[in-house]
Order: structure tokens, then C-alpha cells, then sequence
């Protein structure tokens, strides 16, 4: 048989005979040749040694005695006995927006509000700004008790607000409510909800999207320069992990001057595709013909494509969308105060031949976000990929569901690892109750073993970009830098092999762009990242605390 890629006879994908690429068209040099004791083209193989490159794409693969008989390169790339993969796609980010105006301190590693109140305290004044912020507080801080203010006290000098790591909550200090003028009697075209205390009055928290704005449309942002400086530094450090490629959620119009912006001073050193987030409270056609002029724009090395809808809010905060209530009788809703008209988007959408992304974590969401796919036509579901986020609970039924209705799932694994504790009792495993959260939550193998494609990724900032890191918690299910910490949901542990191809083949997939990136198959982008040990045998631990030697978007080495 001839082989798909390079229409070789008798080749067949598994072998590791030398694979190149016709010249047609394409300039007669070879741009560079990488050269390693370790090329995996896939997570689950072939093994090869050296690859070549022109224009871009992958024209060669073999050993090194196959490449010392190819052409002249114009670079060589040798790195000796490292192991060399697919180029890294973190599934879900929120690097944008985030990370142009990421200013606070990171409250991640505070172990109790006391912390957390004297990291604020401790906040130099920004010369532009009168705000103190955080970002990243572990809402497991609070313990049995409501979160609220009170544990603020003594920075009414200033107005303070602190972002919960769920990336869906906040909390603001009495000063930073009254500058605002949040009453706590707002009405939201969305469920959300500014949550008052026993004297009636706000107590700080705010949940889901429109209560955060009353907030955030207060505080002075970054200067236009401050933003591009600040994601261009934040996507370099991304690079340095191993990332290739974001799958980015967050896209707003000043998101697009930005990037703009950033392309003008030089190269990005990822790929990042963009999705904006479609409003359920505005005019559904308005907003349907909104995101779909945007596919239009790109860059370089960025575009815009594909669409991000949010279903639900969080388990933590009682904004999930479960079956039944949780055990404090909340998350009984969808955000979308007409769930109906969540479905009509949705396919109207792939009938335009956009992908979407729906952020689901509780079992009612993701069974309405995986029926409304199930309900596709083949064509419709041929034009583009359609997934769901998070998928944090859910019963058996809705795995069978989920694996024969088409979708993607998309999954975050140190949502588990970090904010689930072995013992359940986080506020989480509080809210969910036993089996929803032992049995069902967080079902990574299941759904793998169902025939699911799960991509992985982050979901920075509300938990750390760095690859090796979620990839080695997804193996172990613990954090990896914990080794006295007990497993959660050990049943649903990935092999290397799985968790690797979360973030290449199937992360590609999940973007609709396995045609050119994921894979070292000949014809493929020569997007490439190279550890200095082999991620499919190397222990865990020892992975995550591994050196990236170099990434390479398209043959140019980025990092290195």
C-alpha cells in the first residue's frame, strides 16, 4: 500500500524507514534538519532520529544515517540524546486578556486568608492606580464558611479586589463596593449575582460574569505598551514550558489591538487561536453576526476562530448547572436564562461552519451541551469541532451519552489536583456530596476508554500553564511536587502515552487543526518541542522538573 503521507509503496505508518515529502514547488535546499536520539512523530509512535524541514512543514523523517544522505540544510539542529515531540497545545487558556493586564499578586500560595490579607497589605501602590488586586485565592481558604469580606479588614484605606481562582467569582473590600455603587439589587441579562450578607448589605462576593464588571469596569487598566509588554513576556515564559500553541478563550476587540500590536515589534513565539465569548444577554442575531465577522480576523501567527459559550458557572460557588441541587440547594440553573435558546446558538453556529467551545462543568450542562451536539448533522459536525469544557461530575449514562454524540471533551487536570483534596473535604467534595464527587467526578479515563478525544490544557490563570506539570499530575493524580499527598480519583489516572497525546494529536483535534499541527508525520508543521528526557518513560516527578532545551514553530527555533 502506499503510504497517506508521502504515497511511498509498501510504507505504512509504524514503520521508521525515511519518509520525504514530494519537492514540488518548494525551494531545492532543506531549510534545517533536527537531529535527536528521540523523535516521537506521535505519542504513540514511530520512534525516529533526525527529521527535515522545508518551508515550514516536515518533508523528512528517518534515522540519522537516512539524514546523512539527504540533502544541504541552511541549519542543523543536533541535540544529542534528548527526546524531541510534537510541539505542545495547551487546549485552554486564557493567556489574552489575563495576561495583558495581569497586575496584583499571585495569591496561589497562600495557605490561609491571614496570608492573603497581609500579601494585599504588602502590595506596592501602582503609580497609576489606587487598587490594591489579587488573583488565583483558593476559595478552600474560607472552610465551611460563606466567603465573604470579612477577612479584608483593615484596607478600606484603598479599594481591594481578589479574584478566586475559579476565574468566576470575586470579592471586593466595602470601599471598592461603595466606589462602584454595588447595592447588591442589580439586574443581570445573565445569571449572576452580587451576594448579600444577613444585614442585607453586599458582603463582598460576586459571582459570575455581570456582577464581576460592576467591579472591574472601575479599575484603570494597563496602558496599550504595558498590555503588549506584559503578553509578550507572558507568552515567551509559556514557550519556555514547552507550548507551541494556545487555545485561547478569552478574545476580546482590545485582545485583537494587542496582538496586532505584539505581531508589529516581532514574531509571536506560539501559535494562538482565539475565540470570542458569545453574550447570552444580548440580541441573539446581533450576537451570532458579532462573532462570526470576527472569524475574519488573523495574523501571522495568530487568528480568530471558533466561539466559546458558557453554560455554567462553577461547583465551588453553587453556579454549576447540576440535575439535582448540590447539598447547599444551589446550582439548579443554566447561566443562560433561556437554555433553549443555548441550543439554537449552538447550532446555527455549526450550520455557519463555526467551532464551539461551551464551558460545562456540571451533569445538566454537559448533557445539554452533548445532546445539542449529538443533534447535528454529520455535515454540520464535518465543518468544524465541537466541544465541551471542564466536565468536572457526571454519571455513567452521560459517558455513553458523551461518547457516541461526536463531541470533544476538553480537561484541566490539575482542577482536580489542586483544588480536590484526597479527603473530600474541600468545599467542592462538600458541595457535590459523595458520589457525585467520588464516583462521578472528573472522569479523564473514562472517556478515554469510551472513545472520547480529550485534549488537556491549563486553563491558566486559574491554575499553572506549565505543561510538564499538568501532564505529570494527570499520570499521578496528586500534584507532582507533593509527594506526601494522597491521590484524588486515582481510577481515572492517564498513562504517559494518553497524557502526551492530550497535548498534541488530541488538543489539535480539539482546535480543528490536526491537518497541520500534533503530529511530526511528514506534510505537517514543523512545530516541535525537545526535553531533555523522554516524557513517555521518564517518571513523573522527574518529567515536570525536566528542562525544556528548545521549541521550534515551523522549522525556527523559538526557545532554546
Amino acid at each position: 500500500m502506499e503510504c497517506d503521507r508521502c504515497g511511498a509503496p509498501g510504507c505504512e505508518f509504524g514503520c521508521r524507514r525515511a519518509h520525504t515529502l514530494p519537492r514540488t514547488g518548494m525551494s531545492a535546499e532543506l531549510d534545517a534538519i533536527f537531529l535527536a536520539d528521540k523523535i516521537h512523530i506521535t505519542a504513540h509512535g514511530p520512534t525516529v532520529n533526525a527529521l527535515a524541514v522545508r518551508d515550514g512543514k516536515v518533508v523528512r523523517i528517518g534515522s540519522r544515517e537516512d539524514a546523512a544522505q539527504w540533502e544541504s540544510a541552511a541549519q542543523t539542529h543536533d541535540f544529542g540524546a534528548a527526546t524531541m515531540t510534537p510541539g505542545l497545545i495547551d487546549a485552554h487558556s486564557h493567556a489574552v486578556s489575563a495576561g495583558a493586564n495581569r497586575r496584583g499578586v499571585d495569591l496561589s500560595r497562600c495557605r490561609n486568608l491571614d496570608e492573603v490579607r497581609q500579601a494585599l497589605v504588602d502590595q506596592p501602590q501602582d503609580v497609576d492606580s489606587e487598587w490594591r488586586l489579587g488573583w488565583s485565592l483558593d476559595p478552600n481558604l474560607f472552610g465551611s464558611a460563606p466567603p465573604s469580606n470579612g477577612f479584608l479588614h483593615g484596607t478600606d484605606d484603598r479599594p481591594t479586589y481578589v479574584k478566586m481562582a475559579d476565574g468566576h467569582s470575586a470579592i471586593a473590600n466595602s470601599t471598592a463596593l461603595a466606589l462602584a455603587g454595588v447595592s447588591g439589587q442589580e439586574v443581570f441579562t445573565s445569571y449572576s449575582c452580587v451576594v448579600l450578607g444577613s444585614d442585607g448589605e453586599p458582603n463582598g462576593l460576586l459571582l459570575e460574569d455581570e456582577a464581576l464588571e460592576l467591579i472591574r469596569k472601575h479599575i484603570p487598566p494597563l496602558s496599550a505598551a504595558q498590555q503588549v509588554a506584559c503578553l509578550g513576556a507572558l507568552l515567551l515564559a509559556m514557550a519556555s514550558t514547552g507550548l507551541t500553541t494556545l487555545s485561547l478563550l478569552d478574545l476580546n476587540l482590545s485582545s485583537l489591538d494587542t496582538l496586532a500590536a505584539l505581531e508589529v515589534e516581532g514574531e509571536l513565539p506560539m501559535r494562538l487561536r482565539c475565540s470570542p465569548v458569545f453574550d447570552p444577554g444580548a440580541d441573539t442575531s446581533t450576537e451570532l453576526d458579532r462573532v462570526t465577522d470576527l472569524q475574519t480576523r488573523s495574523g501571522r501567527l495568530w487568528r480568530v476562530e471558533g466561539v466559546k459559550l458558557v453554560l455554567d458557572g462553577t461547583i465551588d460557588n453553587g453556579t454549576a448547572w447540576l440535575e439535582h441541587p448540590d447539598t447547599c440547594g444551589d446550582s439548579t440553573q443554566s447561566l443562560w436564562l433561556d437554555p433553549e435558546q443555548f441550543r439554537v446558538v449552538v447550532l446555527e453556529l455549526a450550520n455557519r461552519g463555526i467551532a464551539t467551545a461551551t464551558h460545562a462543568i456540571g451533569d445538566a450542562a454537559i448533557r445539554e451541551v452533548v445532546s445539542t451536539i449529538a443533534a447535528m448533522t454529520k455535515a454540520q459536525r464535518a465543518r468544524a469541532p465541537h466541544r465541551v469544557e471542564h466536565i468536572e461530575t457526571m454519571p455513567d449514562d452521560l459517558v455513553e451519552a458523551f461518547a457516541r454524540s461526536g463531541a470533544i471533551a476538553s480537561m484541566q487536570p490539575t482542577h482536580s489536583t489542586l483544588y480536590v483534596w484526597p479527603d473530600h473535604q474541600d468545599e467542592w467534595s462538600r458541595r457535590l456530596g459523595p458520589t457525585r464527587s467520588r464516583v462521578n467526578g472528573f472522569r479523564f479515563r473514562d472517556l478515554q476508554d469510551a472513545g472520547v478525544t480529550v485534549a488537556l490544557g491549563s486553563d491558566w490563570p486559574v491554575a499553572p500553564y506549565d505543561p510538564r506539570g499538568v501532564i505529570a499530575d494527570a499520570q499521578l493524580r496528586r500534584p507532582h511536587d507533593r509527594a506526601d499527598t494522597g491521590q484524588t480519583f486515582p481510577r481515572q489516572a492517564l498513562t504517559a502515552a494518553m497524557a502526551l497525546e492530550g497535548y498534541t494529536t488530541s488538543a489539535a483535534t480539539a482546535l480543528g487543526w490536526q491537518d497541520h499541527i500534533g503530529s511530526l508525520e511528514v506534510g505537517m508543521d514543523a512545530d516541535v518541542t525537545v526535553f531533555d528526557c523522554d516524557p513517555l518513560s521518564e517518571a513523573a516527578e522527574s518529567f515536570a522538573a525536566s528542562a525544556v532545551i528548545a521549541t521550534s514553530i515551523g522549522g525556527r527555533l523559538i526557545w532554546h
